[in-house]
Order: structure tokens, then C-alpha cells, then sequence
């Protein structure tokens, strides 16, 4: 499974992380260490 996570940084601007797991719950555990110190993860979609 592939998840694409939209994340905001602290001025405002967006961005986009993905990251893959054989579950929903590896993938999104690797995608949310892969969001920048400081950003926040708004909004998740499968792929």
C-alpha cells in the first residue's frame, strides 16, 4: 500500500510525502517519520 501525505510547513506553503508498507498501518507509521521537524501533516490519501 502507498500513502501520499499533503504536509504544511510554518509559513504556510504545501508540500507532498509519500511512503509504502504492506499494511495501512506501516505505511502511514513510515509516512508520518517522514514529515519534517516542524511541518503537519494535513491531509492522507491512498494511492
Amino acid at each position: 500500500m502507498e500513502l501520499t501525505g499533503t504536509i504544511e510547513a510554518p509559513d504556510g506553503s504545501h508540500d507532498h510525502v509519500t511512503a509504502a508498507g504492506d499494511t495501512y498501518d506501516v505505511a502511514l507509521s513510515t509516512l508520518r517519520e517522514r514529515v519534517p521537524e516542524g511541518h503537519r501533516l494535513i491531509v492522507i490519501r491512498t494511492n
